[in-house]
């Protein structure tokens, strides 16, 4: 399972990185970039949650075996 967390992460900041080169850096209005914005927001906020769920699941792990 953690595994396929850390895969999670991977992509997400993969998609990052896409999302990045689509930018219009000559422009950076929100009109013309909304759809970069907001995959980039969405990515940070899906590698924020996954890293918590891995360190709810250690912390879990660790209560069960002490």
């Amino acid at each position: 399972m953690k595994k396929g967390r850390i895969v999670t992460i991977i992509l997400a900041i993969t998609v990052i990185i896409g999302q990045l080169t689509v930018v219009d850096y000559s422009n950076l209005s929100w009109e013309n970039n909304m759809g970069s914005f907001l995959g980039i927001l969405s990515m940070i906020l899906l590698i924020l949650s996954t890293f918590f769920s891995i360190y709810k699941t250690q912390n879990k792990q660790e209560t069960l075996n002490s």
